[in-house]
């Protein structure tokens, strides 16, 4: 495997314009070839995002899911999100030791050219390449005081209001800054006899299992699985903010869906809203594998109910695997479907 983000990262090391750092952390990390060998050791790699966690795992790799302690060198990669560069950015900067080594390489088409006029505004630039359809640029950090605009920065990637509906979230989750339509129109639609034990697979920062709670008093129990550490944080400030009485109904874990749920007993009813991004691309074997989640953890007669964007071949796949699927509505771009009566024994 081999990242343009990570060879245009490792370009000046490469071309010996910078030495390898003895020890050094690595914000956003993705597992890649390139990290084999003196890097393996060297690195720390900070990494929220269960899936991609698990494969720095698999590759040997040293992932946490938040840093500490100081480095002499701290290697950041950017996302699509804005604000979550900058908090990660000014992040970094803590991590560092004085004269420490600072890098953030990002891709073009993400806006990586806007990022490094700000670092240069902040920092000031020692180096900058561009390769790969990306850019890679660095500083070293200097004696004194941080730069005043990192306490913004550091602001911008905190929990913030979305929009009026009561609920926080931070930068770098999915929709931060409103109620995702789709999981809106999903509760709308609900069944009214929705009772039991719940999963909430791909649970975000809590929409759905807050309101579960607050329209079902029937529920039992909902097991709440979600792939970015940060949604979680935000999981748990909404539910004991706005469900306090019931927030103790929920069980909220790291987990990446797509490897299938931890065993046990099955589920009376499951939502979801799963993703079909996990970059750039629509990826619907992502859906795919949530519903086949789904399947392997729901009682004989438990009931799936799912929303996606109307274009997501998600029918076929709910077909081999229940007797019974219906769509309950199909508007604004989005359909929700109900999937009942499981077809082969739960395994």
């Amino acid at each position: 495997m081999s990242d343009p983000l990570i060879r245009a990262l490792l370009l000046p090391f490469d071309k010996g314009l910078l030495a390898i750092p003895q020890r050094a952390f690595l914000m956003r990390a993705t597992a890649d070839d390139a990290l084999a060998g003196d890097w393996r050791d060297i690195l720390v790699c900070e990494q929220g995002f269960k899936p991609e966690f698990d494969r720095l795992t698999a590759a040997g790799l040293k992932p946490v899911a938040r840093l500490d302690g100081a480095f002499p060198a701290g290697l950041v990669l950017l996302t699509k999100h804005k604000g979550e560069n900058r908090a990660n950015i000014a992040r970094a900067w803590d991590l560092l030791e004085p004269g420490g080594l600072l890098m953030v390489c990002g891709a073009n088409a993400l806006g990586a050219a806007s990022t490094q006029r700000e670092f240069e505004a902040a920092f000031g630039l020692d180096g900058n390449l561009s390769k790969h359809n990306a850019r890679t640029f660095w500083c070293h950090k200097a004696d004194g005081a941080a730069p005043a605009i990192l306490a913004e920065w550091h602001q911008g990637g905190r929990p913030r209001a979305v929009a009026d509906s009561g609920f926080v979230a931070r930068a770098g989750g999915f929709s931060p800054d409103h109620v995702d339509p789709g999981s809106r129109l999903l509760m709308d639609t609900l069944p009214a006899n929705l009772a039991g034990r719940v999963a909430d697979l791909g649970g975000g920062w809590g929409y759905l299992a807050v309101e579960l709670l607050r329209r079902f008093p029937a529920i039992t129990a909902i097991d709440l699985f979600e792939a970015e550490t940060g949604s979680l944080e935000d999981c748990a400030t909404n539910l004991a903010a706005l469900v306090p009485e019931r927030a103790a109904c929920v069980s909220a874990r790291w987990h990446d869906v797509t490897a299938g749920l931890p065993p046990t007993d099955p589920y009376d009813w499951i939502v979801t809203n799963p993703p079909f991004h996990e970059g750039a691309k629509p990826d619907p074997t992502i859906g795919q594998a949530f519903i086949k989640a789904a399947w392997k953890s729901i009682r004989r007669r438990g009931k799936l109910v799912l929303v996606a964007n109307r274009h997501l071949p998600y029918e076929a796949e709910l077909k081999r695997l229940f007797r019974e699927v219906e769509c309950l509505t199909d508007q604004a771009g989005y359909k929700v479907l109900l999937a009942s009566d499981r077809i082969e024994a739960r395994r």
